[in-house]
């Protein structure tokens, strides 16, 4: 019994131990906060981190940054992507503390801190990066020649959150983004739109799309939230790598 005791304790000592050291932390997702009607949105995919600040009440939109990351314990490994406010930073490397707290809010060295986990990333079936990569006309998809290079337009999504960013990756220059939350089910996915910076009179509006997914292309059908149809083809990030390389 007394042996059976110690090897318990030892055993709650490690998972604490682990929880601490940051080796064990599930950071996939969507996280946020909120502060006098500001939100902070933060999407984590596999390799991907995608940051969002807007004003609910004013409907404006912040800043965007993001890009891919890897993890080793404690650090978060980033290599910028995009950056709304300082373009100079896109194609350099940051490395940042992560930090779980008791309460369970998450920080990220200097740049984020206190961040609620908002969903667990996985639920719904389009959880992932995907990047645009075509169009369908008559059911019949016309695919971009590189959609990977110069510009790219990424949509993330957990599992109740998305955020999308348009950029170009050889000139540094960050173009357009939207998000909010979503729901994807049987077929039918729903958009409501918290922040977009092509308009504002989009913010609000809730968008009903139907999907399908073949392989690792979504088919995303429906009206823009501007007015028009919309049918688009979007792939796994993934599989446009594997293609394309990662530039």
């Amino acid at each position: 019994m007394k042996n059976l005791f110690i090897l318990l304790l030892a055993t709650l000592l490690a998972v604490s131990h682990n929880v601490q050291g940051q080796s064990s932390v599930n950071i996939m997702g969507a996280w946020g906060k909120e502060e006098n009607n500001i939100k902070t949105l933060v999407i984590f995919t596999d390799n991907v981190i995608s940051v969002a600040n807007y004003s609910l009440v004013d409907k404006k939109f912040n800043f965007s940054w993001g890009g891919t990351y890897t993890l080793n314990k404690k650090k978060l490994q980033l290599s910028y992507e995009w950056h709304s406010l300082d373009s100079s930073l896109v194609n350099t490397n940051a490395e940042l503390s992560l930090a779980l707290k008791k309460n369970g809010h998450l920080s990220l060295g200097k740049l984020l801190n206190d961040l609620t986990k908002l969903d667990d990333g996985i639920s719904g079936d389009l959880f992932g990066a995907w990047i645009i990569s075509g169009n369908y006309s008559n059911d019949v998809v016309s695919r971009r020649p590189n959609p990977f290079l110069p510009r790219r337009t990424m949509k993330i999504i957990s599992g109740k959150h998305f955020q999308w960013i348009s950029y170009n990756v050889v000139t540094r220059k960050f173009f357009d983004a939207g998000g909010g939350t979503q729901t994807a089910v049987n077929g039918k996915y729903i958009e409501n739109i918290e922040y977009f910076t092509k308009t504002a009179q989009s913010v609000g509006k809730s968008v009903e799309f139907t999907y399908s997914i073949l392989g690792g292309d979504w088919r995303h059908k429906g009206q823009k939230s501007t007015g028009g149809p919309l049918d688009e083809c979007w792939t796994k990030r993934k599989l446009i790598e594997e293609k394309f390389g990662n530039k």
